[in-house]
C-alpha cells in the first residue's frame, strides 16, 4: 500500500464522517424524522474502512 492508497482511504473515511455528521446535524434539527437507520449504516461503513485500513497498515514493512 503506498502513501496514495492511504491518503485515498482517509479521504473516503472523512466523507464518511461528513455524512454522519450532517445526519446528527438533521435529526437535531428535525426531531420528526429518525435519521438513527442511515446513521448506523454510516458507522458500520466506516468500522469497515477502518478495518480494512489497520490490516493493510500491519502489512507494511
Amino acid at each position: 500500500m503506498n502513501k496514495e492508497q492511504i491518503s485515498n482511504i482517509c479521504d473516503s473515511l472523512i466523507d464518511q464522517l461528513t455524512i454522519l455528521k450532517g445526519f446528527i446535524q438533521l435529526n437535531k434539527m428535525n426531531n420528526k424524522i429518525d435519521h438513527s437507520i442511515i446513521v448506523f449504516q454510516e458507522v458500520e461503513i466506516l468500522e469497515k474502512m477502518i478495518r480494512e485500513l489497520a490490516e493493510q497498515l500491519l502489512t507494511l514493512d
